[in-house]
């Protein structure tokens, strides 16, 4: 606008001083004048066209950094989830198994086979969701192995107390996750 009224103002002088006389030098004059104005005009437009453009280029690219940080923490969080879901699924059964295993009367074999196929499946979905690189996740990796191991261990040798044994690696079990849950969670919170 200020342009505008610029040029407006400078052509009134320009038409003011033509009127008093030597037309030819005072016409070039008025033109020079007239095209200087008109070229700030347009050189002001021309640089608030790209500062806005500039500017609603830095806008886009704050807002997609944002969206992608969200989008990230949204599937950070379902995938936390996934695993507290099943990994609270497996010690249950690992629970059950343990007490089928430390039941004397020996007639849990058909509850123990239904269990085996569950078990696995879920073993090995929380694994195959985990990264064995990233020393959060293979410490749950290695508790759940552990657990295993110890079952096994317990279905040979069923007469035997294993109750200290079952509780320690229960209770690795549980910090590896909580401390895997820990740190997603810091993540998730600082939208990394």
């Amino acid at each position: 606008m200020e342009g505008t009224e610029l040029v407006i103002s400078l052509l009134s002088d320009i038409k003011a001083q033509l009127g008093e006389g030597d037309g030819v030098s005072k016409m070039t004059i008025a033109f020079i004048a007239a095209g200087g104005a008109l070229a700030g005009t347009l050189i002001t437009s021309i640089f608030q066209l790209l500062n806005g453009k500039v500017a609603a280029e830095n806008e886009r690219l704050k807002l997609d950094a944002q969206l992608k940080a969200e989008l990230i923490s949204k599937q950070r969080q379902e995938w936390m989830d996934s695993v507290r879901e099943k990994a609270a699924d497996l010690l249950a059964e690992y629970d059950h198994v343990f007490g089928l295993l430390t039941d004397s009367d020996g007639q849990n074999q058909e509850q123990l086979n239904k269990l085996h196929l569950s078990t696995a499946r879920n073993a090995v979905f929380i694994q195959l969701k985990l990264n064995p690189k990233k020393d959060a996740q293979k410490a749950v990796i290695d508790s759940i192995e552990s657990l295993l191991m110890l079952l096994q261990y317990v279905m040979h040798k069923p007469n035997e107390n294993h109750e200290a044994d079952y509780d320690r690696c229960r209770k690795q079990y549980i910090q590896s996750l909580n401390d895997l849950f820990s740190h997603t969670w810091q993540r998730i919170k600082r939208l990394e």
